[in-house]
C-alpha cells in the first residue's frame, strides 16, 4: 500500500512537471520555469536573522534591532539578484550526434541572454553532483554534456538540471530542461555471420561466397559526392592538386546481398534488430553494397555513409511511433 501510493504521488509529480515544463527545442526561462528556496546556508542565515531580532526585542536594543532589519533587506535583495542571474536565459538545442545503445555522445547546448550584464555562477547536468560550471557572457556560450542511451529509438534525454547559488550562495535558484534532440539511437550491433532466407545454417559458404567474389578493376577518376565510400577517395591526388576525388572501377567491389529480416525466424525483436545492425555495419566496413528488408520497409541496395545511416535509423526506429510532447517515441 505505501509502495502504491509513493508510485502514485511520483506519477503526480512527473505529469505536473510535464505539463508545467513541456519538452522544447528552445527554452527561454521566465517566472513559470524557475524555482528559488534558500539551501543550508540561507536557513542558517534566517535562523540567524530570528536570533539577532528576538535579542535585540529582549533587550529593546534599537541597534541589535537595526542590525536585524539590515540582514533581512540583504536576504530580499539576495533573492532578487539570484532570480534575475537565471531569468532571461535562453537555451536551445545544438547538434547532437546518432549513437548505439551504450555509447557516449555530446549533446551539444546553447545558452545565451539580452541582458548586458554576464550570467555567472551557472551549473549545469542530469545531477547537481555532476554538473558543470557555465560562464554565460553578453555573446552568449554553449556546453557539451555526455549522454549514454540504454535503449533504441528517438533520444530520450532526461531532464537537465540548472542552477545556480550566485551572488551570495544562500538561495539556490534552478530549473528543469526537457529538451528535444533530433538524434537517434541504433540497436547495439550483434556480429555474427551473414545468413539468407531459406539458408539452413548460419555462415553457409556457398552464401558467403556470393558476396565475397570478384575482383575490382580501375577505371578512372570522378568528383567526390556526399555518400561515396571514405575507402575509394584518392588521396595522393588530393594532397597534389587540392581536389577531392573518388576511385571508379569497372566491377562492383562485392555482389550486392540483402540483409533480411526474414532470415532469423526464430529470434525475437530485439534480437533480430541487433543482428541486422551488426550486418549493416559490417557490410558498410567491407565496402559491400547492401540493402535491407524490414516488415514494414525495404531499402534497396547501396553502400556509402549515407545509405548506412538509413538503414541504421530504420532499424532504430522500427516499431516505434513519431515522438511525443515529451520527445519519446512510443511502442505502436
Amino acid at each position: 500500500m505505501e509502495f502504491s501510493i509513493k508510485e502514485k504521488i511520483k506519477s503526480s509529480y512527473q505529469s505536473w512537471l510535464n505539463k508545467r515544463l513541456p519538452a522544447s527545442r528552445t527554452i527561454k526561462l521566465t517566472q513559470k520555469r524557475i524555482f528559488i528556496i534558500p539551501n543550508k546556508i540561507g536557513l542558517l542565515y534566517l535562523i540567524l536573522i530570528g536570533l539577532v531580532f528576538v535579542t535585540g526585542v529582549n533587550y529593546q536594543n534599537n541597534l541589535i534591532f537595526s542590525l536585524s532589519v539590515l540582514l533581512v533587506s540583504i536576504f530580499i535583495t539576495a533573492i532578487v539578484s539570484t532570480y534575475q542571474n537565471l531569468s532571461g536565459l535562453v537555451v536551445t538545442v545544438g547538434h547532437a550526434n546518432s549513437v548505439f545503445v551504450g555509447k557516449t555522445t555530446e549533446l551539444n547546448i546553447g545558452l545565451e541572454h539580452s541582458a548586458r550584464k554576464n550570467k555567472q555562477g551557472l551549473w549545469l547536468g542530469f545531477d547537481r553532483q555532476n554538473a558543470k560550471s557555465i560562464l554565460v557572457g553578453k555573446a552568449g556560450g554553449h556546453l557539451a554534456v555526455n549522454y549514454k542511451p540504454t535503449r533504441r529509438g528517438y533520444f530520450d534525454v532526461p531532464r537537465l538540471t540548472l542552477f545556480s547559488r550566485y551572488p551570495l550562495g544562500i538561495l539556490t535558484c534552478w530549473t528543469w530542461l526537457r529538451l528535444r534532440f533530433d538524434g537517434v539511437v541504433y540497436p547495439y550491433p550483434v556480429f555474427s555471420p551473414y545468413q539468407y532466407v531459406g539458408e539452413s545454417e548460419p555462415g553457409d559458404e556457398a552464401a558467403e561466397s556470393i558476396i565475397t567474389t570478384g575482383i575490382d578493376d580501375f577505371h578512372g577518376f570522378k568528383n567526390y559526392q556526399a555518400g561515396d565510400s571514405l575507402k575509394h577517395v584518392a588521396w595522393r591526388q588530393f594532397a597534389k592538386s587540392g581536389v577531392l576525388l573518388t576511385k571508379e572501377f569497372e566491377q562492383a567491389q562485392a555482389q550486392g546481398h540483402w540483409l533480411d529480416w526474414s532470415a532469423l525466424p526464430s529470434m525475437d525483436v530485439e534480437s533480430r534488430l541487433q543482428i541486422l545492425c551488426g550486418w549493416v555495419v559490417r557490410s558498410f566496413e567491407d565496402d559491400r553494397e547492401f540493402g535491407l528488408i524490414l516488415p514494414s520497409q525495404k531499402i534497396t541496395l547501396g553502400r556509402g555513409d549515407v545509405h548506412r545511416d538509413a538503414c541504421l535509423r530504420a532499424l532504430a526506429l522500427y516499431g516505434l511511433d513519431a515522438p511525443d510532447q515529451g520527445g519519446i517515441g512510443r511502442e505502436r
